[in-house]
């Protein structure tokens, strides 16, 4: 009975999404759109939305997949500071993961004052130079504040 409750709680006390915040996904929305991606963009609560775009309609966005090329996102406005985090990025096609990040920090553009802060778990591997793909892509864009981790995901292979 509790979870009942508390679904009829939480159902009716919807909040209305923050202005900036459907701003940005609208602008990363339309950006990720032009490049021929399939798109869902969703609110949770009053300060989050996850963004997923894909060459699939299934919006398939599994690292190292072969089936499609894909982006999930999660704008985090309730977190301190706000942040834009990158969950996932395959692609399969050449220059289309670097299409998709610069659609999303041009859509994050469109309102800069509500995310400086990006975050990304990079485990690309390390390039000719030594760095990683995202410490390249950091370099290009320090208009933003960067977390890079290097973690390995709980449910890995070891």
């Amino acid at each position: 009975m509790a979870f009942w409750k508390a679904w009829r709680f939480s159902r009716g006390t919807a909040q209305p999404v923050d202005p900036a915040m459907r701003a940005i996904a609208a602008a990363i929305s339309d950006n990720l759109a032009a490049l021929g991606l399939f798109v869902d963009s969703r609110p949770y609560g009053r300060s989050f939305f996850e963004i997923k775009a894909s060459t699939s309609p299934k919006l398939i966005t599994t690292p190292d997949g072969a089936e499609a090329s894909g982006i999930a996102l999660l704008l985090a406005g309730a977190y301190e500071p706000p942040s834009l985090v990158f969950e996932q990025i395959n692609s399969l096609q050449r220059g289309l993961g670097r299409a998709m990040v610069e659609a999303v920090l041009d859509g994050a553009k469109a309102r800069p004052d509500a995310f400086r802060r990006l975050r990304v778990n990079d485990l690309s591997p390390r390039l000719p130079d030594g760095r990683r793909w995202w410490e390249h892509v950091a370099a290009a864009h320090p208009e933003f504040d960067w977390v890079i981790t290097h973690e390995e995901p709980f449910n890995s292979a070891r």
